[in-house]
């Protein structure tokens, strides 16, 4: 609570501060798992946006927004600016990408495409479809993403 308040305080020095030169820095975390029945499960915990308005909803509440999932599909989990994200409804659009493509790294690329080119978000996402392939792009300054699939000895990671 006090780090926020002092962050607040911060930013509200600072006139030419907008909500998107936050991410930089952003602390989401995200997870898409895929059990041995097939049934997969997506979550985002949110890092929040400084100097946010009263009242302000992100996209992870929203359904569809901040993560989705679906067994005939995938699941997917998002990071970014929630704004956005929420406007092109980042993760169910990947997911019907995922359903036209059926190719996870494609299908993650265009979502952040269309972020990017819709509403000029920041974000990023990974996923997995239906069998376990795991997709995921941002256009964010860094994004962090760890995978692991049956088989593996050790998960595939990246920090960018």
């Amino acid at each position: 609570m006090e780090r926020e308040r002092a962050r607040w305080e911060h930013l509200r020095q600072q006139p030419t501060f907008q909500a998107k030169d936050a991410f930089a820095g952003a602390d989401t975390v995200g997870a898409v798992a895929l059990d041995e029945q097939g049934h997969l499960a997506a979550g985002t915990s949110t890092g929040g946006t400084p100097f946010k308005h009263p009242g302000r909803v992100g996209d992870v509440p929203q359904v569809g927004c901040g993560f989705y999932a679906d067994d005939g599909i995938g699941g997917v989990s998002c990071t970014g600016w929630g704004e956005s994200i929420a406007k092109v409804v980042l993760a169910k659009t990947a997911l019907d990408l995922l359903g036209q493509v059926a190719d996870p790294g494609l299908a993650a690329r265009l979502a952040v495409q269309i972020l990017a080119a819709k509403v000029k978000g920041l974000g990023g996402l990974i996923l997995l479809d239906s069998r376990g392939r795991p997709g995921w792009a941002h256009n964010t300054p860094h994004m962090a993403m760890a995978y692991q699939v049956e088989g593996m000895e050790e998960p595939v990671g990246q920090i960018r």
